[in-house]
């Protein structure tokens, strides 16, 4: 009696539903969206995949597997590179402040944006493991949006392996140290409100040298020559 309440049960589309034309069964279902649509709890004695896609369950953080059993289903792997390919808002919930992964590395792609909220941190390499440079990236990048940058520890300034490119207004409210030279173009005054230290002297545009002979003579004569 028990198995053919059963069968009757699954002729009730409130129980089982099955849409044929796009090869989807629904549990609880009447309208599967998926392969497999169950709307309710599923329990099972294991699970198998790198379950990348899954949302609300808890995970080691750690990474993917490397198998299902044996010792590899406690041995992980990650990538090098997060790559953003959609606008992201690294905002998390109310309670929490700071946000992370385990990639060493975060590429975001052409035209999208990467935005740390408000009082918010986000935190690449958590675990501390990238022990190789950083890898060279094809294409176009996108923006990274934040008020503050750090190192990795928080404390101290993050460091541009390659340069930095400004193309608007650079403001320093610090010290300024510069172990190269700097290299100025289209520089017709320079205003120094304070004393100007020159070690070496100065040169005009002909590179020769030019003393300080007059006391009228400004700076902007010394550097260019014009006096």
């Amino acid at each position: 009696m028990t198995k053919a309440v059963t069968l009757a049960e699954l002729a009730d589309q409130n129980v089982l539903s099955v849409d044929g034309a796009n090869n989807r069964v629904g549990i609880a279902s009447t309208q599967p969206t998926a392969t497999l649509d169950v709307a309710g709890i599923v329990s099972a004695t294991a699970y198998y995949g790198d379950g990348s896609n899954l949302e609300g369950v808890a995970s080691a953080g750690l990474g993917t597997a490397l198998g299902d059993a044996n010792g590899a289903d406690v041995i992980y792997y990650t990538d090098k590179v997060l790559t953003v390919t959609a606008d992201v808002d690294v905002d998390p919930p109310t309670g929490a402040n700071v946000a992370y992964t385990q990639y060493s590395e975060v590429a975001v792609a052409d035209s999208y944006d990467l935005t740390v909220a408000d009082g918010d941190d986000f935190i690449p390499d958590i675990l501390g493991l990238s022990t190789s440079g950083v890898s060279v990236l094809t294409s176009s990048g996108g923006r990274v949006r934040a008020d503050n940058f750090t190192d990795h520890t928080g404390t101290g300034a993050p460091t541009f392996q390659t340069g930095l490119n400004v193309t608007g207004d650079l403001d320093v409210t610090g010290n300024v140290s510069i172990a190269g030279t700097i290299t100025y173009e289209d520089v017709t005054n320079v205003d120094a409100i304070g004393i100007v230290t020159a070690r070496q002297g100065f040169a005009n545009a002909s590179g020769e040298s030019v003393g300080v002979t007059q006391a009228n003579r400004t700076l902007q004569s010394w550097l260019f020559g014009g006096g």
